[in-house]
């Protein structure tokens, strides 16, 4: 019996089913591309920091060793040397506060970068979950055609032998049976195309879904969603960029101390008394510096840098009434979309009952098969436009959300 368990584990383990929402988080905690953008904004986390390190004060350390021909009484034949530097920037103009908040500024816009593709994410696993959805139902829908259809095939095939039906009564059906065969095949492949989708981008092995659904839309606010604020913090960065620039136009202050020690070997004679070698120096230095001309360079660089900003500020005002658009355009395709869902839904309780009345009618021998076939298949076409239509508002509404600058995996119920 154990073996038995053991054996039977992965099926049962495959065979679990998987909800919209827990695809959606195992998609952003796990999809690849989802880390990438993840790295990224550590990467842009670890430029900041470097940009604010630029303050503190820096120490270099260095040696060097020499031997020269002839040696002289200033210059020995072997000199081996070690020095240690402290520098220290006083005044830049503003440089490195203005690189340092670019760096902020570009930490920002990869942040809402992630969010933004974590969200189009969340829109793929959703679209692929209700298509399989869709897809299933009409799979079902034409399991059940072909059901019908297997029996009054059946049905056919009896009356024949009895000489209450012909040869061409039966080659309709069998035409009609295979039609669907192929049908059902076609689906199957789609369905399976879907599936894999889900797999892919979710990581899980993925074969059957729950029901789950949106809540419906009620009194949701508009705000402006992560492409707006991408290019928002992509100008402020070009725009402290452009203070940076202009900072080389300020004084540039910088404070430096080097201490260094030296020996000697291979000494020429002298006749002087003492050592007229240094073996150790202490330098202290204050250097100043300031840019009087450089026939426009900077101020042009930073001219170009504004009006990239400005021409990232105009792009984001076209965003957000791009989105505004689309907001009240889902707005509507919701209301579309449940008009049509009524319909679907009248229209498949009147095939429905057109279907049972034609049926008994069939059987009774009072229509022909074509009338049979007809209502069949109008009950089959109306099962599966109801059933896509349902999910297909399912969609509409997480697109609405999603237009409307929400995360649409936080309205699933």
């Amino acid at each position: 019996m154990r073996l038995i368990w053991i054996a039977l584990l992965p099926l049962l383990v495959t065979a679990r089913e998987y909800g919209l929402k827990e695809l959606i988080t195992h998609t952003q905690q796990n999809n690849p591309m989802i880390q990438a953008t993840m790295l990224t904004v550590e990467a842009k986390s670890k430029e900041r920091e470097a940009a604010g390190s630029a303050f503190w004060p820096t120490l270099d350390i260095g040696g060097n060793y020499s031997m020269v021909t002839p040696t002289s009484l200033v210059s020995p034949g072997e000199t081996t040397s070690g020095y240690a530097t402290v520098s220290m920037e006083l005044y830049d103009g503003g440089r490195k506060s203005a690189l340092e908040r670019a760096k902020g500024f570009e930490h920002r816009a990869s942040r809402f970068e992630q969010e933004a593709f974590s969200k189009n994410l969340s829109l793929k696993i959703i679209e692929h979950y209700y298509t399989v959805q869709k897809l299933q139902a009409m799979l079902s829908a034409l399991y059940g055609q072909s059901k019908e259809l297997s029996a009054q095939l059946d049905r056919i095939r009896k009356f024949n032998a009895a000489g209450l039906a012909t040869k061409e009564d039966i080659d309709k059906l069998v035409a009609v049976y295979e039609n669907n065969r192929y049908t059902i095949e076609n689906t199957k492949l789609a369905l399976e195309t879907s599936l894999e989708n889900l797999r892919l981008e979710s990581g899980l092995p993925v074969e059957e879904l729950q029901e789950e659904s949106f809540m419906e839309p009620y009194d949701i606010a508009f705000e402006p969603y992560e492409q707006s604020k991408i290019l928002k913090s992509r100008a402020n960065a070009i725009d402290e960029n452009a203070n940076a620039i202009n900072a080389g136009y300020m004084p540039q202050i910088t404070i430096q101390d080097t201490y260094s020690k030296s020996h000697y070997d291979d000494l020429a004679p002298s006749t002087f008394p003492g050592d007229i070698l240094l073996d150790h120096q202490n330098q202290a230095s204050i250097s100043i510096n300031m840019r009087l001309f450089d026939h426009g360079k900077m101020r042009k660089e930073k001219e170009a840098l504004q009006y990239q900003k400005m021409a990232l500020e105009s792009e984001r005002q076209y965003r957000i009434e791009e989105q505004k658009m689309h907001f009240r355009l889902s707005e509507t395709n919701l209301e579309t979309i449940q008009a049509k869902l009524n319909s679907a839904h009248s229209e498949l309780n009147a095939a429905k009952s057109t279907y049972r009345a034609i049926v008994k009618k069939f059987e009774s021998g009072l229509v022909d098969n074509i009338a049979y076939l007809d209502a069949l298949n109008n009950q089959t076409l109306a099962k599966a436009r109801y059933d896509e239509t349902r999910y297909d508002y399912e969609i509409a509404k997480s697109i609405y959300y999603y237009y409307a600058g929400k995360a649409p995996k936080e309205f699933i119920q």
